[in-house]
């Protein structure tokens, strides 16, 4: 995540928008984070992209979820694998 340098010519709101921006993109990190792949997601960590979810979803070569780690989509928490091919989130 790039922070880049105040400018000095710009005026004080602008400054202190730009301060604004920084922080919320960091605390947005820190919820979660995404690692990609040439084909989507590869990881997932933080909060996932469903009510409730949190943990960790790996992605197979072909972008489809197969491992989770964390609290699935019908609330229960636990380490869940799919078959090749099939989304570990269709199995909810």
């Amino acid at each position: 995540m790039p922070f880049t340098p105040l400018n000095t010519t710009n005026s004080d709101s602008q400054n202190l928008s730009q301060i604004t921006d920084m922080f919320r993109e960091l605390y947005d990190s820190r919820v979660v984070q995404v690692f990609k792949q040439p084909a989507g997601n590869a990881i997932i960590n933080g909060r996932l992209p469903y009510e409730g979810g949190y943990g960790s979803l790996y992605y197979d070569s072909t972008g489809i979820p197969r491992v989770l780690i964390g609290i699935a989509p019908d609330g229960t928490t636990g380490l869940f694998v799919s078959k090749t091919g099939e989304s570990v989130l269709d199995a909810f």
